[in-house]
């Protein structure tokens, strides 16, 4: 398996999936006078930073995965903004405060485990950009 091309790829496909999460409640959540806006802003820096690097970085692997750009340089803002996303989602799930996390209505129970979802996503990102970067620099 040649990581140097596997994993530009894998790390594209998570970052899309990690997008997707990243904004979903802001789609499924329908009902009216509900927190999704407080929900986003928690902590000091919300949520939607992680969501717009998660895009970006759908970009840069992408650009990896067909060499249209120096493979260290791309490697590097890869794993860098990996790893931003793995801070500002930790930091934002640890800044929720819980009044407004269960304060959402039980069809929407699921929002309580989004955070640390969000999380994972974020470490998988960095994980896959960190494996991209280190078959680069061999």
């Amino acid at each position: 398996m040649n990581l140097r091309s596997v994993a530009p790829t894998i790390g594209a496909v998570v970052c899309l999936l990690l997008a997707g999460v990243v904004f979903a409640p802001a789609l499924l959540i329908t009902a009216p006078d509900v927190g999704v806006a407080a929900y986003y802003a928690a902590g000091p820096l919300g949520v939607s930073i992680v969501g717009v690097l998660a895009l970006l970085n759908i970009v840069v692997f992408l650009a990896g995965a067909q060499e249209r750009s120096d493979p260290q340089t791309l490697a590097g803002v890869a794993l860098v903004s990996a790893l931003a996303m793995v801070l500002f989602s930790l930091l934002w799930a640890l800044s929720i405060d819980s009044t407004l996390l269960f304060s959402f209505p039980a069809e929407y129970a699921w929002i309580e485990n989004h955070r640390w979802i969000v999380v994972t996503g974020a470490s998988i990102a960095a994980v896959t950009a960190g494996s991209y970067a280190r078959a680069v620099l061999r």
